[in-house]
């Protein structure tokens, strides 16, 4: 097991990235592949079998006025420059796309986020509120500090993203491969706050230890979403349509007292 890290072709864009962002005084947080493939990068056992070269940021914005002008600067760095067919995404040094996503002050009723420019487009952010005060801060390099989402944090986004599009099954199986190897990333947290897991399952159960973290994992979204009723009762609904022993260990974590 070693400490988990980044490229450092990454964390070159990233440094670009916080130093624009730092002149707006906004705060953000990695989410998505790369904040999973930061985690899963900690033991050599756990890395993800599917890499992508996308970078996800989600950023606390107050309107898309200030959207607007953070892309803008963005591009006067001559680093970054627009994706030609998605308005939230920008291009680092004509090679690692960066999806910008925006939370916070900008979000109006139910959560819905309107652009008007460059044309009118709709996007929701279900759960990058939630997850904001759990973002973890990592030393990235001497002169780098970022926060970064947790992996019970990017399971429940999938699940999300999963349930709003059904096709894209590799969400599914991100997850069954980060519940797989949960134990080997986190033991210490499941020995420590969570022990009581080990005894509600059968040892001899094939998938006893994915149970156990299953189970965490779910109470840890429950932690998550305590201030966030309906995203949880939205949550249990998705649970529940898929009935495997996992998504149940699961459910139950969420539920549990």
């Amino acid at each position: 097991m070693t400490n988990p890290t980044l490229h450092p072709g990454t964390i070159a864009l990233l440094k670009d990235l916080e130093q624009v962002l730092s002149d707006f005084d906004i705060d953000f947080y990695l989410v998505g592949a790369i904040a999973r493939d930061f985690w899963l990068s900690a033991d050599e056992n756990s890395v993800s079998k599917r890499k992508t070269d996308d970078v996800d940021i989600a950023l606390m914005i107050n309107d898309t006025g200030q959207y607007a002008q953070v892309r803008q600067a963005l591009f006067d760095t001559g680093r970054f420059t627009p994706h030609p067919m998605e308005a939230i995404t920008v291009i680092y040094e004509q090679a690692i796309e960066i999806d910008l996503l925006p939370f916070g002050g900008i979000e109006g009723e139910d959560r819905v986020i309107t652009f008007t420019e460059p044309s009118l487009f709709v996007i929701n952010m279900p759960g990058f509120a939630e997850l904001y005060p759990y973002a973890l801060n990592i030393g990235l390099s001497d002169e780098l500090d970022l926060k970064i989402c947790t992996l019970e944090g990017i399971i429940l986004l999938k699940l999300i993203a999963n349930d709003d599009r059904p096709q894209r099954t590799h969400d599914i199986e991100d997850i069954e491969h980060m519940l797989k190897v949960y134990f080997d990333l986190f033991s210490d947290v499941i020995y420590n706050e969570h022990f009581d897991t080990m005894s509600l399952y059968d040892t001899k159960e094939r998938a006893y230890i994915p149970l156990v973290c299953a189970r965490v994992v779910g109470r840890k979204i429950k932690e998550i979403l305590a201030g966030a009723p309906a995203l949880k009762a939205r949550m249990i609904t998705i649970l529940q349509k898929r009935p495997t022993a996992l998504w149940a260990a699961m459910l139950d974590g969420l539920m549990d007292a």
